[in-house]
């Protein structure tokens, strides 16, 4: 399944979903305008990591309140 997710149709599909709804930058600050350019260098890396199950996210926003 997460092959299908991580297909690069599928990945760019949802970038513009991003885009369409102008979605707000998460904790690192990253600003829609600047998603485009950062999945175009760093897609292949990020899809290896995730596939080879090294991939660590950040943390979300509101998580440590949560706790």
């Amino acid at each position: 399944m997460i092959e299908k997710v991580l297909q690069p149709k599928n990945l760019y599909r949802a970038y513009r979903k991003v885009v369409g709804n102008k979605g707000a930058p998460g904790v690192d600050d990253m600003k829609v305008d600047q998603l485009r350019s950062y999945l175009d260098y760093h897609r292949v890396s990020t899809v290896t990591s995730i596939l080879n199950r090294t991939y660590v996210p950040q943390a979300i926003r509101g998580a440590a309140a949560a706790l």
